[in-house]
């Protein structure tokens, strides 16, 4: 087999591991996300009103996004410290292990208080793994790609996303013809035991990974930073803060479509569950092809170009989305899932691996994209289904739902300006520079 078939079995290899472990950590999430919005409220706070329950149930699914930072500390130290391989592994365990216990958990009514107790705390380290997870994905995908192709490459840690709403909508929707009217007391279940099946099957792929020949080099130089996290916070604050602004639409507009919507279709919309699902369920799949679609172009353009695109897109797509759902048709609404995701949400994520990695150093880049991430997702995403129906529930309109989603959008359009203006860092020259330094610290940008 020739060096470059050598390679492109590598790379294949590598996306397959990135793409199928982000799925599992997107899916084990999402099946929460819908739990949340369909039956925990009944299960688990069955005390509070129809209202009050349900916004119970997304506090602590706002829960595993305030786990986030901590994850991103603790899996951001050890993947610029340890390694990005052994992180990756390390983040899929406790991730699958936490869903596959929520999956066994009793319920308020057979153990009193700590079923909800528990269920915060499996759901605290669900956010702890996703905190570490993208970071890693995202930088063994961007290590590993050659320089013109780094937006396609970096692209497929997002094809998780959609893979796992995929999954996880297909789930609940095989669970409920499954277990008919039993779904809220034992159906409900199987999506999260289900997941360990893909964590098998995750695990056996990431285990024969190569490391990222960006921290290959660093380990065999001995230039790892000792202290990732103040190195980090010392030389790149205004990085972290731009990126924060960069990453806040697109994590805003996904948990408005992807688990506020759901809620909303079928108690303020009075459509049938199964509609709102399967629309959401049709446009994840056009999602799914968009994502390394916009990366493509991402590289023919510009990271920015792709990300304006998104985020001008981002403005008028929640306002068509509840309008579509008002309507009570579903294909009207599989339209306004569509423009949402694979227009707007896809443009906005598609390049951010890439441009993320590019201008943070890399010998703190996973704290550095790992941390920018995990505090915008925790303080935005992680509290938008809550606060949506909270709005809602205060005005009986959608109104200011949608205008929430649009600020962000210009708030990440001027991030994203910003951040292409800094220092781009270029991997093929670091490597070369670390490995053949005299002991200079610093290392080459453009």
């Amino acid at each position: 087999m020739s060096s470059q078939s050598i390679k492109r079995t590598g790379h294949v290899k590598l996306g397959a591991a990135a793409v199928a472990g982000t799925t599992l950590e997107y899916y084990d999430f999402f099946i929460y996300g819908t739990s949340a919005a369909l039956v925990f409220g009944k299960l688990f706070f069955p005390s509070y009103s129809p209202l009050a329950g349900t916004l119970a149930a997304f506090a602590t699914f706002a829960v595993g996004f305030f786990a986030r930072p901590v994850g991103a500390f603790i899996f951001g130290h050890m993947g610029d410290r340890l390694g990005r391989r052994a992180t990756l592994i390390w983040s899929l365990a406790l991730m699958g292990g936490a869903t596959v216990l929520i999956g066994c958990l009793p319920t308020e009514a057979q153990i009193g208080w700590l079923a909800p107790a528990l269920l915060v705390f499996l759901r605290f380290l669900q956010g702890i793994s996703l905190g570490g997870e993208w970071g890693g994905a995202a930088l063994m995908l961007v290590e590993h790609a050659p320089d013109k192709r780094r937006g396609f490459y970096g692209s497929l840690v997002y094809v998780g996303a959609p893979g796992g709403l995929l999954l996880a909508t297909a789930a609940v929707n095989i669970s409920t013809a499954i277990s008919g009217d039993a779904f809220t007391t034992w159906g409900w279940r199987l999506p999260f035991l289900m997941s360990s099946v893909l964590f098998i099957v995750t695990l056996i792929i990431r285990l024969s990974l190569e490391e990222s020949p960006v921290f290959a080099a660093l380990a065999k130089s001995d230039k790892k930073e000792r202290a990732p996290i103040g190195k980090l916070f010392k030389t790149q604050w205004r990085d972290i803060l731009l990126a924060i602004g960069v990453v806040a639409p697109g994590a805003v507009l996904f948990y408005v479509v992807s688990t506020y919507a759901v809620s909303y279709g079928t108690t303020v919309a009075s459509m049938t569950s199964s509609s709102v699902l399967n629309s959401l369920l049709l446009a994840a799949s056009v999602y799914f092809f968009a994502i390394p679609l916009f990366g493509w172009l991402s590289d023919v353009f510009s990271y920015k170009a792709i990300i304006l695109i998104g985020c001008a897109i981002t403005v008028p797509s929640c306002f068509l989305l509840f309008t579509t759902m008002d309507s009570k048709s579903p294909l009207l609404t599989f339209m306004g899932f569509t423009v949402a995701l694979a227009g707007a949400h896809a443009a906005l994520l598609a390049p951010q691996a890439a441009l993320l990695a590019s201008r943070f150093d890399p010998r703190v880049r996973f704290t550095g994209i790992a941390v920018s991430q995990a505090l915008s997702v925790s303080v935005l995403a992680g509290t938008t289904p809550f606060l949506a129906t909270l709005l809602y529930g205060l005005t009986g309109s959608t109104l200011l739902v949608s205008i929430w989603v649009a600020f962000w959008a210009v708030v990440g359009a001027a991030a994203v300006v910003m951040l292409a203006k800094r220092p781009v860092y270029v991997d093929a020259e670091v490597v070369k520079a670390v490995l053949h330094s005299n002991g200079d610290p610093s290392l080459p940008v453009r």
